[in-house]
């Protein structure tokens, strides 16, 4: 079963009607730099259905005006969990390759990643073996720095590469 699409105007507004326990309302449910804003606008208490959704339209707007977005940027440097190098973006890795009498070597790289205007994953590799370990790495992370000074906008978890403002 396909999902609507839902619209601008409903970002971060969700609908609970839950007919067990007799539940009505609006819910506004944002996430901003680490922290979870969510109430809910139940239809009984706000005057209906209609003025519930309006009410929950207007914390969600306030919400949005004292809580920017995360811009792209700052999305990008994050360090996750499982960072080991202590830079969001920039890792390295091993490539195995095989020699003629069948031993298994492996080559490391030093690697940076980051999204471009289209949205698209770039990456650059700069190999140990050619440039050294130091200077690979410091290699990745001034491309890293490079490709992070033009990433722009505002990062949106509900649509990919969404980057406007909200309509209401």
């Amino acid at each position: 079963m396909a999902m609507a699409k839902k619209s601008k105007a409903m970002y971060g507004i969700s609908r609970i009607d839950d007919y067990i326990y007799n539940t009505h309302a609006w819910r506004v449910s944002l996430r901003r730099h680490g922290k979870m804003y969510v109430k809910n606008f139940p239809d009984i208490k706000c005057g209906g259905k209609r003025k519930a959704q309006q009410e929950a339209k207007l914390y969600r707007d306030e919400l949005l005006i004292k809580y920017s977005p995360m811009t792209r940027k700052q999305f990008c440097s994050i360090i996750r969990r499982n960072n080991k190098s202590g830079i969001s973006g920039v890792y390295t890795y091993s490539k195995p390759y095989v020699l003629k009498d069948g031993t298994v070597k492996e080559a490391w790289y030093w690697e940076a990643n980051w999204p471009n205007k289209k949205h698209e994953s770039v990456s650059s590799r700069f190999s140990v073996k050619q440039f050294g370990e130091k200077r690979a790495r410091r290699m990745a992370i001034q491309a890293r720095e490079q490709g992070l000074s033009e990433v722009e906008g505002n990062f949106w978890a509900s649509q990919r590469g969404e980057t406007a403002t909200l309509a209401n």
